[in-house]
């Protein structure tokens, strides 16, 4: 049985060295490693008999273990810690705080014997809330274009995003793991009253709706969103803005349908910046589109020119995020 107090953790990786030196920094933090060994010869039976608390997968992308886990997995599934600087690199800190940020929304704080200090992160109340909010919005081929403007993007730049995503609701959860995955953001799936806070992205749930208290704060609630859209990103463009205004903005990226044009000319109005992906690099592009052609958008392009574009803006035109 698995020790509430102590989560547990078990860790599949490819490499030998990698695999032992994960082992030392989980349990460095104060979390039971149950299971490391060698994922060669482990079959589905295998993994389904392993029992953790989340697991941390290291291994290639098209590995049928990790696929298997992701559809299967009752317990969260963390793809990839990132290359491991050596361990005199001043690197490596920033790598551990890194991890540990990860593990916390899914496991919790480690024990208490263990001080936030020597995990190398401060307690999430200490962390001072967001000061700069976009909404990233998408439909069909959503995920794969969110994920590469996240990859693009270094996770310690000063801004906090809310992903609002048309998805069957039992993807909701899977979103986190997918976004996440070889980068260092913080996905989330929302809890009530959590700040925002730089470098996490909060995903929007489908069943309940989101909404936001005049200091930042996440509100659910169990009234369904309005209109035919779950989540409603008409109402998510105008919630972040009515908060985060004027440090805030939008990016339409993939999809079908026109939600969230009319919010979008609101924002324009504004003068919040309202961007969207373009034709080319977009799997569907009538969403975006559709804010282009209503003459919204302010800048159009691939997701890794639009994380490039969010750069400069930040550094430039929002210095005080800075």
């Amino acid at each position: 049985m698995i020790d509430p107090v102590v989560p547990a953790i078990a860790l599949l990786a490819g490499k030998m060295q990698k695999r032992q030196l994960l082992q030392e920094v989980l349990e460095e933090f104060g979390y039971r490693v149950i299971f490391a060994g060698e994922p060669d010869g482990l079959d589905c039976d295998a993994l389904e008999a392993i029992q953790a608390d989340a697991w941390l997968l290291e291994l290639a992308d098209e590995s049928d273990l990790a696929d298997w886990l992701l559809e299967h997995s009752p317990v969260p599934v963390l793809l990839g810690a990132g290359e491991i600087p050596h361990h005199e690199s001043e690197d490596y800190p920033r790598w551990k705080r890194r991890l540990a940020a990860k593990l916390l929304p899914l496991l919790g704080p480690p024990p208490e014997r263990q001080s936030q200090e020597a995990v190398g992160v401060p307690a999430p109340p200490e962390l001072p809330p967001a000061r700069c909010v976009w909404l990233l919005a998408a439909s069909l081929g959503g995920p794969a274009a969110v994920k590469r403007f996240l990859d693009r993007l270094p996770a310690d730049l000063p801004v906090a995003f809310v992903y609002a995503q048309h998805i069957d609701a039992g993807f909701e959860t899977q979103l986190p793991t997918i976004l996440g995955r070889q980068n260092a953001w913080r996905v989330l799936n929302c809890v009530s009253g959590a700040h925002l806070h730089d470098g996490e992205v909060l995903v929007a749930p489908i069943r309940r709706s989101l909404g936001f208290a005049p200091e930042g704060q996440v509100r659910l609630s169990d009234t369904p969103w309005p209109g035919p859209y779950q989540p409603s990103i008409e109402t998510l463009l105008d919630a972040v803005a009515g908060v985060f205004a004027p440090a805030c903005g939008a990016i339409i990226f993939s999809g079908m349908g026109e939600d969230g044009v009319d919010a979008c000319g609101r924002l324009r109005d504004k003068g919040i910046q309202v961007w969207t992906q373009d034709a080319e690099s977009a799997t569907c592009s009538v969403m975006p589109q559709a804010v282009a052609d209503a003459g919204y958008s302010s800048r159009q392009g691939s997701p890794e020119m639009l994380a490039d574009a969010l750069r400069y803006w930040v550094a430039q035109e929002w210095p005080v995020a800075l």
